[in-house]
């Protein structure tokens, strides 16, 4: 039997949300963990989604979950599942547990049970159910269920148990005593399951090995032991896990302006420093280096390294993080992640993949979102730039019309005569070539010498360097922006 995280055996873990709004990092985190220490131990990952909250359970939360889970690209190795279509092995498990004497009906109204509470708060004890229900005879049961009183279907907690003991694989040995619950409600009037309940049902059915969740379980964790007793199986292991905290060591929550991973979405941060920077907040991923793919992070997991204590989550070091990302990340790896981007112009996706990933290389300098790359490529792909003040005053400058016509000319006796030949950009070689003969016949060297081109070509002084823009610029991109440069400042000297 498994003592530790590192099982000899592949784990078999779960990520199991309620679709009542978007995923919150702190979930997220539990996904990725959950993910990674399945893939570490070769084993499986399951994604459930806990839908019997019927007010709150929502189809447009269930898509969002599972975008928010594809994008981050944790994916599951079988279909998803969702407890709403579950319902008749709670209820037959829950019968069950009733014909055995393990579980009873319920008659208390709402009312009752809240005198209850009442009673209790006044006496300076937790909320707990008196029992009533269990000691009622077979027959004044059959009596009431016949009379058509509707009831729900409690667990019997076993009062000779006071505490119970279980191994929990991050935090060691823990004890939680029973007294800290009643009876509790496995199956409600209207046929459905309690959370406690249809957890141990799924976890059953689907060969759940290992539950790895946040440590504001543990209770829960307890109950479910329990039933599991009670049916007669084996529990899965236990590992609860810190929670996601902020810099007051209050936990993450969207009341408290945390970000959900739609909006971490939406300001374009990169999935992959997102999935590095949660898992690493655990202690299980060692250093700061930067991963060049989801294997990358799983070869880099440790579990054993997992804190017991809350792990704080600080917005500006996930941007940092994900800048670090964008800008580090080559160019095939960045691919993938910016087709999607909406701030794409329409002009990138005709383009070859080659000359995509030159493009990509050339802007990435000057990346900090996912979204700067609309930004930033579109006046790459631009028919003509939009002139800057900036850039009218420094063309209008004999000097400057001096470079761009010389660099016209030379680039007009290298290009070859035949107008069906490819358009490509220029060899850097050719580039270089170009910018030496111009320096020598105007007798103008650096920022002078460049700043002007640059001006020509972007319509600004920012943007990639001065070289790689003729060498991401095709040849007639070229002309026709330094033939538009000369021919608008001639309009300007006109009027």
């Amino acid at each position: 039997m498994p003592t530790t995280l590192l099982s000899p055996l592949p784990w078999h873990t779960r990520f199991a949300p309620s679709p009542t709004g978007a995923m919150h990092l702190g979930n997220a985190r539990t996904a990725i963990l959950n993910w990674l220490m399945a893939k570490k131990q070769q084993g499986r990952f399951s994604v459930r989604l806990e839908d019997t909250d019927r007010e709150r359970s929502t189809f447009a939360s269930e898509a969002s979950i599972l975008a928010s889970l594809a994008w981050m690209d944790i994916t599951p190795h079988h279909p998803v599942i969702r407890q709403s279509t579950r319902l008749a092995a709670y209820q037959q498990t829950a019968h069950s547990l009733m014909d055995h004497d393990l579980a009873y009906p319920c008659f208390c109204t709402e009312a009752e049970l809240q005198q209850q509470r009442n009673k209790a708060a006044a006496k300076g004890l937790p909320p707990r159910y008196s029992g009533i229900c269990s000691t009622l005879s077979e027959k004044a049961r059959q009596a009431k269920i016949h009379q058509g009183l509707p009831y729900t279907i409690r667990f019997r907690v076993d009062q000779g148990v006071t505490e119970l003991r279980f191994k929990d694989l991050i935090k060691g040995e823990m004890t939680i005593p029973t007294q800290a619950f009643g009876d509790f409600v496995i199956l409600r009037s209207n046929g459905w399951p309690s959370y406690t309940f249809a957890v141990v049902v799924d976890d059953q059915d689907m060969g759940i090995t290992l539950v790895l969740r946040g440590e504001d379980h543990l209770t829960n964790t307890a109950r479910q032991i329990l039933l599991y007793r009670a049916l007669g199986k084996t529990p899965p292991h236990f590992a609860h896990h810190g929670l996601l905290v902020d810099k007051d060591q209050r936990k993450l929550s969207k009341r408290a302006g945390a970000q959900s991973i739609p909006e971490l979405m939406e300001a374009g941060i990169h999935p992959l420093a997102l999935v590095h920077y949660l898992a690493g907040l655990s202690g299980a991923i060692k250093g700061k280096k930067i991963a060049a793919s989801l294997g990358d992070l799983v070869e880099r997991f440790n579990p054993m390294r997992l804190g017991r204590g809350n792990a704080v989550f600080v917005l500006e070091e996930l941007e940092q993080w994900s800048r670090t990302y964008w800008h580090k990340l080559d160019a095939h790896t960045l691919f993938p992640h910016i087709q999607g981007l909406g701030s794409l112009p329409a002009a990138w996706h005709q383009l070859a993949p080659k000359r995509q990933t030159a493009l990509l290389a050339t802007v990435q300098p000057n990346v900090t979102c996912g979204h700067d790359f609309g930004p930033l490529l579109t006046p790459l792909l631009a028919a003509s730039p939009c002139y800057d003040l900036e850039a009218i005053r420094l063309l209008r400058h004999t000097t400057s019309q001096k470079i761009v016509t010389a660099f016209l000319h030379l680039l007009a006796d290298m290009s070859p005569a035949n107008d069906a030949q490819e358009d490509l950009p220029l060899p850097f070689d050719a580039v270089n070539h170009i910018l030496k003969t111009i320096s020598q016949q105007t007798q103008v060297t650096g920022k002078a010498l460049y700043l002007p081109l640059r001006m020509a070509l972007m319509g600004t002084s920012q943007g990639p360097e001065i070289k790689q823009l003729f060498t991401v610029l095709t040849t007639n991109q070229i002309l026709q922006r330094l033939h538009n440069a000369l021919g608008f400042t001639e309009d300007i000297k006109e009027a």
